[in-house]
Parts: structure tokens; C-alpha cells; sequence
């Protein structure tokens, strides 16, 4: 009786069971337009090295300010004393359209360093060396453009459905020679292609709010990037917090993203076997080095021919990972040792070949050097004292692929079929034709637009809600019925309880709004970097559409809260009288909010911006000249600073109280 090994001969493939082919099989062969030829760009990067400043506590508050008064020389004097810590050595490796290329490493091998290097974005504490090119120029905006980059968190609206996200994502990022009909047709490709259908008009969700699952969200951001076709896709740990069929379906996606002219580059976590087998090229990392570049699929014969055999039946992903993290040992060398061994050989060997391991490859003294050799041909030989033999899973690897298609490169299979997968839309124009190149897919206007529409759509279940109208609603009246009719009275006592009722009307809705307003720019301070980032739109029409959107919401509810406390308080009825209080009461509203605005986004930590807001906000209420009215002229300048005290005269005034009183 034969014994099949998983991934055995070739001759046998007919009757083996293909798990994951049906993936591939049952879609179609493009899930969207092909890149042309002219387009396509391929990645590489030489000598990567980066470092990184060590912790070191934060700043005083006096340090802070003695940084204001100190020179730009002196400044960068004390930083060059900050000792800095290595975490990338001479990382090199290339990425060419049609090919899959997955960096991998335990944690803390800098994956997502070198990812964000790649795509252009380096943290500002981050020193680099080496250089990343895109067919063989640095990048520059024109080719950023061209990058879609997915990030490893999930940065989404919640309360947006997946046919907005992806919707708004188009209106501000594709070119604007396309009409509002094409951006909806490549929004419906997107969605057919990455297989959200069923969850089209589902709101994304969070924690406190029940949306899409976890793959569909992946997903989701996936489509985000894609939305422009890019010819480069870089995604940061995709898979994780996926179970391993869905991570398949994904990676399966990307594979054939992939063949359509596109180079993937993407950081894998802990891949499955099935997963492991649809990669195309490997770059393994361990803590900042290279440990291995070259064809996934030889990664365990690379390590064989240096004395580290895969044992049978081990997945090959957990294995070269094991390796990675200096957790394989022999009963002479340990795992440290073994690991600083193989980062040598990697290193040595990648000088002579920068084009890495492949199956044409060959791993001699020559190319090691006779110390590296020596010492992988002892390791070899710790057990037996001879070679020992290779495995039935390598046997296998090198018989037949593990693949459940090809062992072959995809970028090769692009290379055959690219006259035939070019697909070129007849509405859209020839790939030869180059449109004008714009900084921004959008127009402001258009960006002003879009920005409004979205943050409306992402306010929906925060503004107008019924709870903020039931605290407007319950607080209105109750401040109604303790100062009902106090506005009728022309005594001194009841024109005093009158000035309580009017501060309070201005305190309530200022100091309501301030607060609220503090947290607004950290909650969104992420997706606006990542947004940026991906050249979307510009700065201040997200500022001019934020704030424009938040008028209309800001001044609804609160015009009921003002109308009722106006006449139960039995305040003048007089129209004149009414729209000044109106007015007067929003235009405070609206400046508490923009200085809470200000507080939060210069203080994006939340117990030191509310600290902040505190102490703000009671200091232009006590000047306003209600609670002290006799202020010592050489502090009472600040009362002029107040919105408070500009608000509360002028519902005084609008009230008759000041002819009252006298004043």
C-alpha cells in the first residue's frame, strides 16, 4: 500500500484533495482592471538601517517653556546626545509586479518598521539609512499616489456603512477626470471583488455598536486602498485576529491582486501552513537582520543545506519562525547561537546574491566563506556524524509544489499573460493616454463637499439624538420651573435671580459644548493622519467642512433648550430681545466649542487637556462680573479675554436687567 505524504509527488496530484484551490478557482480570473504594463512599478530597497532614540522621561513644564526660548542650534545640540538604538541592519530586498512578497519575524523584528519605510512613512524619530526606490527613482508624491497602504489597525467610521466608506474613499481619492458614475462603478467592483455584498449597506460598528465581522472589516480596508488601483499594495499584518480560512481567502485575494500587474508586499504574523503555501517570495527578519530572502517555498531547504532540517510533519511557517526567534537548539549549539549563525550566513550570502535564494541557488564555501561553512557543515553532522538525509517533507518540496497551482513565481505567470490580461475600460480611455496630473484626486470644492456630507452621515446617531434632546428637554424645564416668570419682577431681588437664570442659560450650553468639543480631535486625529497620509484632501477643508457640519447640529437642539427657558423664565417679549438672547447664547456656544477645539488638538492626552479646559474656563467665569464684580485693575484686563463676559453683558443688556440695576 502507498503512503501519500501531504504535498507529495507530482504524479499523484490528480487524486490528491487541493484545500484552498477552490478559493482561487471559483472567482474570476481578474478581480479588477489589470495595470498596464507602463504603469507597473517595481519596489526595491538596498542597506536599510534604521534607528531609534532610547526612552527617556518627558519634559517638565519648565523645560518645555525654557525650549521656546532656546536657539534651533542648541536644540539640536542636546538631541544629537540622545542615544539611539539600532532596530534595522542593511535590509535589502525587491518586490516586482505580480508577486507576493511577505516579511515575517517573531515580534519586535521590526516588520512594520521596514513596511512603513517602504511606503514612505517613516516616523520623525525614526534615522534611516539605505534607499527605497520605485523603478529605479526615489518616491515622490506623483508615485504615492500610485501606493495603497493598510494599515494593521482597523481605522474606520463606525457609523458609516461599508458602500459609504468605500464610496467617500472614491469621491475624494480618484482622479477628477472620472464622472460621479464611474466612481460608482469602481466602488461596485471593489465590493463584488472583495466579496461584500451581503454586507453592503451594514454600518462598519465598534465596540459599543454591532456592525460587519472581523474579515469583512479587513476587508473593507483592503478596499479603501484599492479603490485606486494602485500598482503597489503594502498591508501590515492583515491576517491577524482572523481565523485561518478567512486569513486564506484574503491572502488568496492578494495573490490574485497580485497577477494583475501588482507588487504586494505585506507582514505576516503567524501564517498557516495552507497560507504559508501562497506566498511567492520570503523575507524573514529577526530582531532587525536578515535571516533569509528568497523563494517561501525553499525557505526549509535553505535552512537544511546549513544544518537546521524542518522536522516531519511541523509546519513550515512555525518552523523558519522558531529559527527566527532562537528557539531550535542541538545538543551542542544553542538557540542564541544558532540564530546569530544563520543571521551571518543570511548576511554573507545575500552580498554575494542580492537577488536572494533560489531554486537555481547554490550554497557553497565560496559563497559563504570557510568559517560559515565549516561551522554549517558541523551542525549537519552533530547527530550521526554524516549528512544526514533530507526529510519526506523536503523530498516532497523538492518533487512537487505545495502550491495548490505552480510553484512558479507569479510575477512569471504575469509575464505570459499580460497581453491577455490588460483590460481597458472604453470609458475611461487608453492606458497610453496620460491625464493631467493633480496633487489631489478632488477639487476643494468638491473635497468641501464630500468632507460636509460624511461628517453629517458620521454624526447620525450622536447628533439630533434622543438622548441629548431629553438632557436639553428635562434641564430646560426644570431651570423653567425654579426661575418661572423671575423675568416679570422689576424688584432688586427678582432682577438678581433674573442675572442667576441668564448666567446659567450661557454657562450650561458654553461649558457643555467646551467639554465636548475637548475630545472631538484626539478621536479623530488617527484617521485624519491616515487620511492625509494616503493624499485625500487638504487640511483646512477638513477643518472648514468639520466645522461647517457642526453648526446645523449645534444650533438645533439648543434653540429648543433656549426657547424654553426664554419663556418660562418670562424673559422680555419682545422679538428684538428673544434673537439677541438667541444669538448671544449660540455665538458663546459656538466659541466655547472652538476653544475646546483648540485645547484638543494642541493636548491630545485627555486628563491633561481637561485639566487645561478647566482651568480656562473658570478663569474667564470669574471675570465675567458675576460672581466678582469689583475686579483690581491690575488683573481685571483679563475679564477682556473672556467670551463669558462678552456673552453675559449682552444678555443683560438684551434683558433690561443693567436699566434695572441701574448700571
Amino acid at each position: 500500500m502507498t503512503q501519500h505524504v501531504p504535498g507529495g509527488p507530482a504524479a499523484d496530484a490528480p487524486n490528491l484533495v487541493s484545500i484552498g484551490a477552490a478559493v482561487v478557482a471559483a472567482k474570476d480570473t481578474e478581480l479588477m482592471e489589470a495595470i498596464p504594463q507602463n504603469k507597473q512599478l517595481t519596489v526595491t530597497f538596498n542597506s536599510i538601517s534604521g534607528w531609534v532614540p532610547l526612552m527617556h522621561a518627558a519634559d517638565s513644564p519648565l523645560q518645555q517653556l525654557k525650549k521656546l526660548f532656546t536657539s534651533k542650534q542648541e536644540v539640536h545640540g542636546a538631541a544629537v546626545k540622545v542615544q539611539h538604538k539600532q532596530i534595522m541592519y542593511k535590509l535589502a530586498g525587491a518586490c516586482h509586479p505580480g508577486e507576493v512578497l511577505a516579511l515575517m519575524g517573531p515580534s519586535g523584528s521590526s516588520k512594520t518598521s521596514l513596511l512603513s519605510v517602504i511606503g514612505g512613512r517613516t516616523p520623525k524619530s525614526v534615522t534611516l539609512e539605505g534607499d527605497v526606490l520605485y523603478n529605479n527613482a526615489p518616491l515622490t508624491k506623483a508615485t504615492k499616489r500610485s501606493v495603497g497602504y493598510v494599515l494593521q489597525d482597523d481605522l474606520l467610521y463606525e457609523s458609516l456603512t461599508v458602500w459609504e466608506t468605500l464610496y467617500f474613499a472614491a469621491m475624494l481619492r480618484l482622479p477628477r477626470d472620472f464622472t460621479a458614475e464611474q466612481k460608482k462603478e469602481r466602488v461596485a467592483k471593489v465590493i463584488s471583488a472583495l466579496g461584500l455584498n451581503r454586507c453592503k449597506d451594514t454600518i462598519i460598528g465598534g465596540f459599543f455598536r454591532r456592525g460587519i465581522s472581523g474579515g469583512e472589516r479587513k476587508r473593507v480596508s483592503v478596499g479603501h486602498e484599492m479603490i485606486i488601483n494602485p500598482s503597489v499594495l503594502l498591508l501590515d499584518e492583515p491576517t491577524s485576529g482572523l481565523d485561518s480560512t478567512t486569513a486564506m481567502h484574503l491572502v488568496a485575494t492578494l495573490r490574485q491582486l497580485a497577477q494583475g500587474g501588482r507588487a504586494v508586499l505585506t507582514t505576516i504574523h503567524q501564517p498557516s501552513s495552507r497560507l504559508y503555501q501562497m506566498l511567492d517570495k520570503l523575507l524573514l527578519l529577526s530582531e532587525g537582520h536578515s535571516i533569509y530572502y528568497g523563494d517561501a517555498q525553499l525557505a526549509t531547504e535553505w535552512f537544511h543545506k546549513l544544518g537546521y532540517t524542518i522536522p516531519y510533519l511541523i509546519n513550515a511557517a512555525d518552523f523558519i519562525l522558531d529559527l527566527a526567534s532562537g528557539d531550535v537548539s542541538t545538543k551542542k549549539v544553542s538557540g542564541a547561537e544558532s540564530r546569530l549563525h544563520l543571521i551571518a550566513c543570511a548576511e554573507r550570502f545575500l552580498e554575494d546574491r542580492p537577488g536572494g535564494y533560489h531554486a537555481d541557488s547554490k550554497v557553497t564555501e565560496n559563497v559563504l566563506g570557510p568559517d560559515l561553512w565549516n561551522a554549517a557543515q558541523s551542525r549537519r553532522n552533530l547527530d550521526s556524524g554524516q549528512i544526514p538525509a533530507m526529510n519526506p517533507l523536503d523530498e516532497a518540496a523538492k518533487g512537487s509544489s505545495a502550491h495548490t497551482f505552480p510553484v512558479e513565481s507569479a510575477r512569471d505567470d504575469y509575464a505570459i499573460a499580460a497581453p491577455l490580461q490588460v483590460v481597458v475600460d472604453p470609458q475611461l480611455g487608453t492606458p497610453q493616454k496620460q491625464p493631467k496630473q493633480y496633487r489631489w484626486g478632488a477639487s476643494y470644492k468638491l473635497q468641501l463637499r464630500v468632507l460636509f456630507t460624511r461628517t453629517l452621515k458620521t454624526r447620525r446617531f450622536e447628533a439630533l439624538s434622543t438622548r441629548d434632546f431629553c438632557q436639553f428637554l428635562v434641564v430646560g424645564v426644570l431651570a423653567g420651573l425654579f426661575w418661572l416668570q423671575a423675568g416679570q419682577t422689576n424688584t432688586i431681588a427678582g432682577v438678581n435671580n433674573l442675572r442667576g437664570l441668564l448666567f446659567f442659560e450661557l454657562m450650561f450650553m458654553s461649558m457643555r459644548a467646551m467639554l465636548g468639543a475637548l475630545f472631538t480631535f484626539p478621536a479623530e486625529f488617527k484617521m485624519m493622519l491616515k487620511e492625509r497620509a494616503s493624499g485625500m484632501y487638504r487640511l483646512s477643508a477638513f477643518y472648514f467642512a468639520r466645522t461647517a457640519s457642526d453648526l446645523p447640529i449645534d444650533c438645533t437642539i439648543p434653540t429648543f433648550f433656549i426657547i424654553i427657558v426664554y419663556f418660562m423664565g418670562g424673559l422680555r417679549y419682545s422679538a428684538g430681545s428673544f434673537f439677541a438672547n438667541w444669538a448671544a447664547v449660540l455665538l458663546s456656544l459656538l466659541t466655547a466649542q472652538s476653544i475646546g477645539l483648540l485645547i484638543g488638538s494642541i493636548i491630545t492626552h485627555p486628563k491633561t487637556g481637561q485639566t487645561l479646559a478647566t482651568i480656562t474656563a473658570l478663569t474667564m467665569i470669574l471675570v465675567a462680573g458675576f460672581f466678582v464684580q469689583d475686579i483690581p485693575d491690575w488683573i481685571g484686563w483679563l475679564k477682556y479675554l473672556s467670551f463669558v463676559y462678552y456673552g453675559y453683558n449682552t444678555l443683560l443688556k438684551a434683558s433690561d436687567v443693567m436699566l434695572v440695576l441701574g448700571l
